[in-house]
């Protein structure tokens, strides 16, 4: 695998690498965004197929939004028509173009306010006839630009065609601004492509939508509030995000569907903290037009150094294979037979190791702290001087505690290789042999003080399905469960450390589980096995009330747990299935959907003059595609 692997990456980055040497704008984006502004999220319920009466509601609710001082406000998708419909033909009547009805009853509102506003518009392409999910970015001097959707979902999918305009960043006077919509929060890239290209917030336009109340179980596994994926924007890529979506019953009055949109309009910092929310609220129906406004104040510019620093991290020689190819829902990779999996994650007290005293239950999965044979806290200078060679002290010991249990241990430790220290995640299997080996590719500052990054993702083939190896701190960067993902691994072993200061945030009432993770579980590992679609464990330590030893489901909002160690536990354990059952969507559908030419940016490496000029321009694919 370690020679396929450099070889694929070192051809493909030739070819992308072709043409690197025109003639650019390389120069770093002039500053803007200093000042603060007043942002809102705007909840607007559309009348269903009432193109012109919406529009007017909605150039009424651009008034008062800007009466209220708003700068900058998020209005939800398809406000102009509603959503649920059943086919081209029956949404036609009620398209718009771009410029349009829409724009050329709010762009003298916008003019005479002030106001910048993004609103999602069911678009017909006026060339081709086309129907697309489009936001409109525009302000007191017009139409700033626009963006079609690229995440259709499967209602998206019976009536409008895929996006054609990328993610583009628009630079305005208050801030660049990217739009995003709705079910695109269930790609990653698409964030990371809006943060890569300098963006400092993602407008993201919404109508996330539950199964109404009584729906059948086998039919609803739909119930998965999309509106619960924003935290991750924010968080991953160090940008504001303005989220809106809307509340109320929809009803088709001529299928007679009934979608339930159960608001939770949010706005999060570059941190990934909640700054405002709206309320979540059960199915009714209500009166067309503004149905609130959830404002906050701003400094776009402020995200600049958070977005710089979540970048920094990035490894784009390891994604060229796996992140701009296409790749098959069918993947001969993946695994087909299903099987019982025990997974476990240890608790251990900060301070002193408790390697001595692991074991993995016959057939269990076990995966402990980080640097596993060591204390806690240690120096960069003090890890260094514990490094051992492969084969040493660690990995015999490993080895034989996994033996003891039959069952399956992973750990990490600092392993010397010449002149050389790495953080590798080392898996040992019920013989007593070492099973797969992993050198972290994505270190953190702390770590980079200590240890060289290894140069590849490993997955091993194990009776428990294929699992992946990482350390703890590595979930911060999207494209290594992306790259899991793709790889189709089941399972992800990542010990942790310390908890990190970053929770999950999300409103409890949008998840649809027993026990959702609100306020106690690590944001990073739950984003990531939600976003690669597999199971994730990480062994971690406990510091006063925070934990990071938890396991993590593929799909936490509707139905696999997310579980964390509680005070006094040495070990939180699951019983589940591999592969992962699946709801509303799976690791299959999740590849299947992807859309890989989009995704070049992600694989360039950040110095290349083609990166560069297609950062400068902020709109258009890159120039040597």
């Amino acid at each position: 695998m370690r020679m396929s692997w450099k070889s694929w990456a070192l051809a493909i980055v030739a070819v992308i690498a072709c043409g690197l040497s025109l003639a650019v704008g390389a120069s770093a984006q002039a500053p803007v965004g200093q000042k603060q502004i007043k942002v809102a999220a705007v909840d607007f319920v559309p009348a269903w197929g009432d193109l012109d009466g919406n529009v007017a509601r909605l150039a009424k609710a651009a008034e008062e939004v800007a009466r209220q001082g708003v700068e900058y406000a998020v209005f939800p998708e398809t406000a102009v028509s509603g959503y649920l419909f059943s086919g081209p033909k029956q949404l036609a009547p009620f398209l718009d173009t771009i410029p349009g009805k829409t724009t050329a009853a709010l762009l003298p509102v916008l003019q005479r306010t002030g106001l910048y506003m993004s609103v999602g518009i069911a678009e017909r392409d006026a060339a081709t006839g086309l129907a697309y999910n489009t936001a409109v970015l525009m302000g007191p001097n017009g139409i700033v630009g626009k963006y079609r959707k690229n995440g259709l979902n499967p209602q998206d999918q019976k009536v409008f065609a895929p996006g054609t305009t990328g993610v583009e960043v628009f630079e305005t006077p208050i801030g660049r601004i990217a739009l995003l919509i709705c079910y695109d929060d269930t790609y990653w890239q698409y964030a990371r492509l809006a943060a890569l290209r300098g963006a400092q917030i993602i407008a993201w336009h919404s109508v996330s939508d539950r199964v109404m109340p009584g729906t059948p179980p086998a039919e609803a596994t739909g119930n998965h509030s999309t509106v619960s994926n924003v935290q991750y924007m924010s968080a991953q890529n160090g940008v504001w995000v303005v989220g809106a979506t809307r509340s109320g019953v929809e009803t088709n009055p001529i299928t007679g569907g009934k979608l339930y949109y159960n608001g939770g309009s949010s706005i999060w910092s570059p941190k990934g903290e909640k700054l405002v929310q709206a309320p979540v609220v059960p199915p009714e129906t209500l009166p067309p037009g503004l149905a609130g406004v959830f404002a906050t104040s701003i400094v776009p510019a402020e995200a600049d150094a958070e977005r710089t620093a979540q970048l920094a991290r990035r490894r784009p020689d390891l994604y060229v294979p796996l992140m701009a190819l296409h790749r098959s829902p069918t993947d001969g990779n993946a695994t087909t037979s299903v099987r019982s999996v025990a997974l476990s994650a240890a608790q251990w007290p900060d301070g002193s190791s408790l390697l001595s005293s692991a074991r993995p239950e016959a057939g269990e999965l076990l995966v402990l702290p980080e640097l596993s044979a060591l204390p806690s806290g240690l120096s960069a200078a003090d890890i260094k001087a514990k490094a051992e060679a492969r084969g040493g002290a660690f990995e015999q010991a490993l080895s034989a505690s996994a033996k003891a249990g039959s069952g399956y241990l992973v750990g990490s430790y600092p392993e010397r290789d010449g002149d050389r220290t790495y953080h590798t995640v080392v898996l040992a299997g019920p013989a007593g042999s070492v099973l797969g080996r992993y050198r972290a590719t994505h270190l953190s500052a702390a770590t980079a003080a200590w240890a060289s990054p290894g140069d590849e993702p490993v997955v091993i083939d194990t009776p428990l399905g294929r699992l992946a190896l990482a350390t703890g701190e590595e979930l911060r960067v999207p494209e290594l469960g992306g790259l899991y993902g793709a790889l189709r691994a089941d399972i992800l072993a990542a010990p942790a450390g310390r908890p990190e200061p970053l929770k999950v945030q999300i409103d409890a009432k949008l998840f649809a589980v027993n026990d959702p993770p609100t306020g106690r579980a690590d944001f990073f590992p739950y984003a990531s096995a939600k976003q690669a679609q597999l199971w994730l464990v990480s062994g971690g330590r406990r510091v006063g009330n925070a934990t990071a030893a938890g396991i993590y489901g593929p799909e936490p909002v509707v139905d696999t747990p997310t579980l964390t160690a509680a005070a006094g536990e040495t070990v939180v354990r699951y019983r589940t299935r591999v592969p992962a059952p699946g709801t509303w969507i799976n690791q299959q559908q999740l590849i299947g959907g992807q859309q890989s030419l989009l995704f070049v940016p992600l694989v360039m490496k950040d110095d290349s003059d083609c990166l560069k000029q297609w950062r400068t321009q902020g709109t258009g694919a890159p120039p040597c595609r």
